[in-house]
């Protein structure tokens, strides 16, 4: 399982960003949620970022992964100054991965994982949870031969590219959520030739299983929001590492089964946030 900051908005400078992904330095380094529901208190199996800045109608982007252990890589050194340099709207997506039994730790798991959708768009996801990758493989159109090198979320990203044309619609989320194995906490870009269309949210299963509220604990996402600028952060981030910037009145759970849509224009133009509440 994983670790993970987004955000979305408008920001001065990086300052509060880079903060943030110290925080999820920290969280995946020491994970008490993790501890108590999976017994795993680092999330060391490799981490990325998708960084996208608007500005004058000009776009530039990093993205990068490693397989390193983000505590033992230099995440602020790589990323930092190209964070430190946004000016006005954003778009980020840090993740740092702790890989299920049994699935492989390569370079092509790291998340954000990339495909190219039947519009000719990029898709960029991060996942918290699991999806039944099996059930994918058709929708995905590759064999398991292939499949094999590469983990669920991969092949999920890969799968709802191949569903879509230029954006990421309610119905497509749904799809999705409905190959589900443990959860679907996720953050997933759609790059455009004129704009950027953003997804952030938190699905989970509950089971009844005396375990529901540690389970609670470790996939809850948060929604911070400060100024023009909203950050969605997993618990750990919040609740044991907290940026001082993230003043606690202003972060709030969201409901499981709740996602966020925004669209950025490459003008600089932000449409009204969407907000989808799923189940299945």
């Amino acid at each position: 399982m994983c670790r993970m900051v987004l955000a979305v908005g408008r920001v001065k400078d990086g300052e509060t960003l880079v903060d943030t992904v110290k925080s999820l330095v920290n969280a995946a380094s020491m994970d008490p949620y993790g501890k108590e529901f999976l017994n795993e208190e680092q999330h060391r199996d490799g981490w990325g970022a998708l960084i996208i800045g608007i500005r004058d109608s000009s776009v530039a982007m990093l993205h990068h992964r490693s397989v390193k252990p983000i505590f033992e890589d230099n995440p602020v050194g790589i990323i930092g100054p190209f964070l430190k340099s946004l000016d006005d709207v954003v778009v980020m997506m840090v993740h740092a991965r702790a890989a299920s039994t049994g699935t492989p730790i390569n370079i092509f798991s790291t998340h954000p994982v990339r495909a190219i959708t039947n519009g000719g768009s990029e898709l960029y996801m991060i996942h918290n949870g699991s999806f039944s990758k099996d059930l994918l493989l058709k929708a995905a159109d590759v064999s398991e031969g292939v499949a094999s090198r590469y983990n669920d979320t991969y092949i999920a990203n890969l799968a709802l590219a191949r569903r879509i044309g230029n954006d990421v619609g309610r119905d497509d989320l749904t799809w999705l959520l409905n190959h589900v194995r443990t959860g679907a906490n996720l953050g997933v870009a759609l790059i455009g030739s004129d704009y950027v269309s953003f997804v952030a949210g938190s699905y989970y299963r509950l089971l009844n299983d005396g375990r529901d509220g540690a389970r609670e604990r470790y996939y809850r996402v948060y929604m911070c929001e400060v100024g023009d600028l909203t950050i969605y952060a997993s618990s750990t981030v919040i609740d044991h590492y907290r940026p001082s910037q993230l003043a606690k009145d202003n972060c709030r759970i969201i409901a499981n089964g709740e996602y966020h849509k925004y669209i950025l224009h490459n003008n600089g133009d932000m449409e009204e946030r969407q907000v989808w509440l799923l189940s299945r």
